[in-house]
């Protein structure tokens, strides 16, 4: 033998020691790759036996009140929230529904048309319960094989991985979250908590809190005895903070907001408390058992006791007013109308003060006799028109804003100046002792425009 023939079989006896030993490498890292994922499946295997044994035992348990259809289970199961802590929560309300009315447990008046779903076809028992189990998790990775053997064959040993796993741990069908089913409402007037709560705080089972609230608010405007009175208040309000309570715990249970009010209702309680604050007032008269406000001579009495009214409902529902828009709105558009009857009022007013003007100056334009009196057209002494006192005019108050020392505006803002230039116009009217109900022009600031205010005869209202 040569040296180079020598030479050449001893290197191909290196390289098919070394091809062979990167075969062994490459064999040894499948191996262990499939050994993590094949046990990295076993173990998802477990979970998703524990999840689908934990879902299959709720909605059997739904399924009771149902007749045992699966498919109504998995309604209910919905209804509850769709995860198992939800339903469980909710079967146990109803179980606990089914326990304290005996026959009178109908699952239909609590969960409305639940007796009307229709199972899908072509799916089973089974498929209902797996929807709500995320399947097993696949995990793949590139791997290459080692040296020699990589770089002469490349073989795809990521799939023969794949594989091997695949026929070591078999995965099954996916159908996590495919069959979608829509929770149905819940009728939480039927539900034993709800009746139980309102029975323990006095509301008979068809009532309603609002109804409650409402006699209340009836009797509080009704009664005439301060101490009575007084006791009927604090029920009318203990009342609506038990609805609080109630709205609540309806909260808790749908994830939405209720209400007390309706656009009747509000109207109702608003106008209860307009009427008892021109009661107070003594505004109102009774005239066959109808009451009437009386608003000649008192227009600006009666504007500024609706408008304490209206304050006493903001008062009394601070709290309330983010959550409950119904209740929010009314009170802004009863603001808008009560502005829109005052600014019709100052108008009036001013239309009759500008008819005097115009009196006035007709009377000032006519000839004189002898004596000085005034001479009509048919040559009669006219009388002199009276000087109307229900209109001041802007220079009225802006002699009074003028002489407000500069240093209690400095610094202040607008609604602040708002507060001083109207407390200064109330001590001069009292000084001035200005008519009751006389309107007055105010500018507030040399840029802004006139507003008319009304004097009730101790403050001015806008």
């Amino acid at each position: 033998m040569s040296f180079a023939s020598g030479f050449v079989t001893g290197l191909a006896k290196t390289v098919d020691d070394q091809l062979k030993n990167d075969m062994l490498r490459t064999q040894k890292r499948m191996d262990g790759m499939e050994q993590y994922r094949v046990t990295r499946r076993r173990a998802d295997e477990d979970r998703v036996k524990k999840e689908r044994r934990e879902v299959g035992d709720v909605m059997k348990q739904l399924a009771t009140f149902v007749g045992g259809d699966m498919y109504k289970a998995k309604v209910l199961f919905e209804t509850g929230g769709g995860t198992v802590a939800g339903a469980t929560k909710f079967y146990d309300k109803l179980d606990n529904n089914k326990s304290s009315l005996g026959e009178n447990f109908k699952i239909e008046d609590i969960v409305t048309g639940i007796n009307k779903v229709e199972r899908p076809d072509g799916v089973s028992d089974a498929d209902f319960i797996d929807n709500y189990i995320e399947g097993y998790k696949k995990i793949t990775s590139e791997m290459t094989a080692s040296g020699l053997y990589g770089k002469i064959f490349n073989p795809d040993i990521s799939a023969q991985v794949d594989k091997n796993v695949d026929s070591l741990a078999t995965i099954p069908n996916n159908i996590y979250n495919t069959i979608k089913t829509k929770p149905l409402a819940i009728n939480h007037e039927a539900l034993i908590e709800r009746q139980a709560y309102k029975k323990a705080n006095q509301i008979a089972p068809k009532g309603t809190f609002m109804g409650e609230y409402l006699s209340l608010d009836r009797q509080f405007y009704n009664e005439e005895d301060e101490t009575k009175k007084k006791d009927i208040g604090k029920r009318r309000d203990d009342m609506y903070a038990k609805y609080l309570k109630d709205k609540e715990l309806t909260k808790s249970y749908t994830g939405k907001d209720t209400t007390i009010f309706s656009k009747e209702n509000i109207t109702s309680v608003i106008n209860n408390s307009k009427e008892n604050a021109l009661e107070q007032g003594g505004y109102t008269k009774n005239i066959d058992g109808v009451i009437t406000t009386i608003m000649e001579g008192n227009a600006g009495g009666v504007f500024l006791a609706q408008m304490q009214g209206l304050k006493a409902i903001e008062d009394r529902f601070k709290t309330s007013m983010n959550s409950e828009p119904i209740l929010r709105d009314a009170i802004k558009a009863e603001k808008v109308l009560q502005k829109n009857a005052r600014n019709t009022y100052t108008g009036n007013i001013q239309n009759e003060s500008m008819a005097s003007d115009k009196a006035l100056a007709d009377y000032n334009a006519l000839p004189e006799d002898t004596n000085g009196n005034k001479i009509g057209n048919d040559n009669k002494i006219v009388a002199k028109p009276k000087e109307y006192e229900l209109y001041k005019k802007e220079n009225v108050a802006k002699s009074i804003i003028d002489n407000i020392p500069q240093a209690q505006l400095k610094d202040k803002t607008d609604t602040e100046k708002a507060l001083i230039v109207r407390k200064a116009l109330n001590v001069e009217g009292k000084r001035q002792r200005w008519a009751r109900n006389s309107v007055i022009e105010v500018r507030p600031s040399p840029n802004s425009p006139i507003i008319r205010g009304i004097w009730t005869g101790n403050e001015v209202i806008f």
